[in-house]
């Protein structure tokens, strides 16, 4: 699919002010272990190898690029310039080939159909309307290839109301502090992150600051979505053992199959 590594044009997008801390922020992720599961998924429930995969909302593209490294052909979308811009980058220093379309998950176009598509790190969570979550499957089900694999994550309701709740967490890597105030509203399911950050410029912390909003979906209904927009379920788990979620679970991942 992509010749050359190459950006669609772009517009201004969100989470520019994330976008320059998200990778020292998240250096603890284990992100080759999470392509391993990725990978077993496919493994599992795919008849062959897929090749065109697409990583929606891929964020500063670190999936994508495993994934491209591990030899599939790679579209990462997303909808903010700052992701995308370092996303190219170190694709770049990785010297892997990747198509970045700048775009909203709510209504992208792809040039043809994929094998596969992943959106991983919670990227339904920030589409905060139901409906429009089932345009974000309806696309995704009219972009994948006849029995292609979709896979994402969502945060549980679990960790919106136990882990994010009114609660303040501390982020802190070298020469970057993040404080992150949560005001969940479990009633409507609407959260809001307050995230402050702070930049050691020599002697100097800079400050930047960024509101952020997610919404918390139940399983149930995210299945439904996936049922009437064309997929069938194939895997709830709450870890890469693929094992059924427990109560305390504080990521879900799911799988379904385009049945057309």
């Amino acid at each position: 699919m992509s010749n050359g590594n190459k950006s669609a044009a772009c517009s201004s997008g969100g989470y520019g002010i994330a976008a320059a801390f998200y990778d020292t922020l998240n250096s603890h992720v284990d992100y080759a272990l999470w392509v391993d599961f990725i990978e077993a998924v496919f493994r599992r429930f795919s008849q062959k190898k897929p090749q065109l995969v697409l990583d929606l909302a891929c964020g500063t593209g670190t999936i994508t690029i495993e994934l491209a490294r591990r030899g599939y052909d790679m579209t990462g979308i997303d909808i903010s310039v700052d992701m995308l811009s370092r996303a190219r980058e170190k694709a770049d220093a990785a010297g892997v080939d990747i198509l970045w379309l700048c775009q909203d998950m709510r209504s992208f176009e792809l040039y043809g159909t994929v094998d596969a598509a992943v959106s991983c790190c919670d990227s339904i969570n920030y589409i905060t309307d139901r409906r429009d979550v089932e345009k974000c499957f309806a696309l995704l089900h009219n972009y994948l290839a006849p029995d292609g694999i979709l896979l994402f994550d969502v945060t549980s309701p679990y960790k919106f109301k136990n882990i994010y709740g009114q609660n303040d967490i501390i982020l802190e890597e070298d020469n970057v502090f993040c404080g992150w105030r949560n005001v969940y509203n479990e009633k409507t399911g609407l959260a809001r992150f307050y995230l402050t950050f702070f930049e050691r410029w020599g002697d100097v912390w800079v400050r930047y600051d960024e509101v952020q909003r997610q919404r918390c979906y139940k399983i149930e209904l995210l299945t439904d979505i996936l049922k009437k927009t064309g997929f069938d379920v194939l895997l709830i788990t709450g870890g890469y053992d693929m094992s059924p979620p427990f109560e305390e679970s504080e990521r879900i991942y799911i799988a379904a199959r385009a049945i057309k």
